[in-house]
């Protein structure tokens, strides 16, 4: 008898880990450019970013300010993240979750989805194709989206004619991290010219601060924008938001 109710309970607790994952397309398929929203503490360039870090008040807000997805940065030793935060934020949201850090093995895929997360980035220039081409298809039969990310033509070459959905395009080159919006412009201008824009989901990544950026995005056509530092620093995030995504 109480070797059945713990095989019972076992169940549960396993269609917990099987639950069907939020998605992240279907956010943006809302005839308007979706937000994801980004927690973080620190970053390598700017040391830390928000010196009172609060991530459960900072959910709240983004809540508030009606996002569409929240990116979690889980990285410990540069970004000063937590997988831990990840896992607590998860129970007080039911918005997608994205898994920011810097996957290179399939373990972390399994882990990104123990914890909770409903969508990982692929970051192209850390990565072989082979590599992005497996840890995709081990993303899908989780049940995870991907965001593969991009900052140049070579990592374009790289992603092209895999399985991937979701692009993101980085206008922080990831090596000197200068940042300058015109790349996803660029990026998007590579992809028409091959033919392949519309087999993306496209998100544009980093040095977004004012609504001028929002708007030069959606200019763009853009599906989606991640915005971390402008909102994190900001005395009222919520605020912050509908000064860049004004109803």
């Amino acid at each position: 008898m109480f070797l059945e109710k713990i095989v019972e309970a076992k169940m549960e607790e396993i269609a917990r880990l099987k639950r069907k994952k939020l998605s992240l397309k279907a956010s943006f398929q809302k005839n308007r450019m979706g937000l994801i929203a980004e927690i973080k503490k620190a970053s390598p360039s700017k040391g830390v970013i928000a010196k009172t870090f609060d991530p459960y008040n900072q959910l709240n807000a983004y809540i508030s300010g009606k996002v569409d997805a929240i990116s979690v940065v889980t990285d410990e030793r540069y970004f000063q993240g937590s997988t831990e935060i990840l896992r607590k934020l998860r129970q007080n949201t039911s918005l997608p979750i994205l898994r920011k850090d810097f996957i290179i093995d399939p373990i972390q895929v399994y882990e990104s989805l123990f914890l909770g997360a409903d969508i990982i980035l692929l970051i192209a220039c850390i990565l072989s194709r082979r590599e992005i081409i497996s840890l995709l298809a081990l993303a899908k039969e989780l049940g995870l989206e991907a965001i593969v990310e991009i900052h140049s033509r070579e990592d374009l070459d790289k992603v092209l004619d895999t399985e991937a959905e979701i692009l993101g395009i980085n206008n922080r080159d990831l090596n000197t991290f200068t940042v300058d919006l015109r790349n996803t412009g660029i990026m998007i201008e590579e992809l028409e010219r091959r033919g392949k824009r519309k087999e993306f989901y496209i998100i544009s990544e980093s040095g977004v601060k004012e609504r001028a950026d929002v708007k030069y995005l959606e200019d763009l056509g853009v599906d989606g924008v991640l915005i971390g530092e402008a909102i994190m620093t900001a005395d009222d995030p919520a605020s912050k938001i509908k000064e860049l995504f004004p109803e």
